[in-house]
């Protein structure tokens, strides 16, 4: 009787300490960010190799728009594939996989609110051990188009092109730095940045230098510069632009510029 008693109470024991292992498996949280591991079911340990890198359907969205992004991942080991989109912040926004083919397509929604946002692409190849695959990842940005404030919270998405303006003639010294002014003219709705493009011709129209500027404000004088080592003569300096809604300009605007 005794001996039935001590089968009885290791076995209810065994009991026990099989739901605590079980239990701690259940509540173990989830990884924060994607890491090497615990990216997604197939997304293993391993140390990352090759690079990924990704494509977009576009870069500019109105709020809560769908598109797509598709991670490129060039790596060597044979097995599946797949792919994690987080945001700034490490939070999952997306998984895909596993699968057999490449390019992972992952399909993703704009934000609700106006603004910029910066996302990260990791890109998995692995065989179905644990233990296997390369991983990597690299970021990518969107904007989200602004409202303009209409009536009962509605947004007006930008579709008006900007207005290039090449605004004064310009001289320099072979060697010297020149100044090019320019500014671009872009209305309401806007985003309240462009990029400008400044093309410089010879006399008989070939293109001899082009200056792809950074992002500056709409509607203000802005001015670029450079080291002139053109020959000496007569050159005209063309201004294009992209607004940040990826609106092009379409107007011809240019100035004259020397050097001497």
């Amino acid at each position: 009787m005794r001996k039935r008693s001590a089968v009885i109470t290791g076995v209810i024991a065994l009991i026990v300490a099989t739901a605590v292992v079980f239990g701690a498996v259940a509540t173990r949280p989830a990884d924060a960010k994607p890491g090497y591991s615990g990216a997604c079911s197939n997304c293993h340990s391993a140390t990352p190799s090759g690079a990924v890198s990704t494509q977009l359907s576009k870069t500019t969205f109105a709020p809560g728009e769908a598109y797509t992004v598709s991670v490129i991942i060039p790596f060597t080991n044979s097995g599946q594939y797949g792919a994690r989109i987080d945001n700034a912040s490490g939070v999952a926004q997306a998984n895909q996989g596993p699968q057999a083919g490449n390019p992972v397509v992952v399909n993703m929604t704009a934000p609700s609110a106006a603004g910029t946002y910066t996302y990260t692409a990791w890109g998995v190849r692995s065989t179905t051990t644990e233990t296997s695959g390369q991983a990597a990842s690299t970021t990518y940005q969107i904007t989200v188009q602004g409202s303009t404030g209409g009536g009962g919270g509605a947004t007006t998405t930008d579709t008006v092109a900007p207005t290039s303006i090449a605004q004064a003639a310009a001289r320099v010294k072979k060697g010297k730095t020149a100044t090019l002014k320019y500014k671009v003219n872009d209305p309401a709705p806007n985003l309240g940045t462009a990029t400008a493009t400044i093309t410089i011709k010879n006399a008989k129209g070939k293109v001899v230098k082009t200056l792809v500027l950074t992002a500056k404000p709409v509607n203000a004088p802005q001015k670029a510069t450079f080291k002139a080592t053109l020959k000496k003569g007569k050159y005209k300096f063309y201004v294009t632009a992209v607004d940040a809604a990826g609106n092009h300009s379409t107007n011809i605007s240019f100035k004259k510029l020397t050097v001497k």
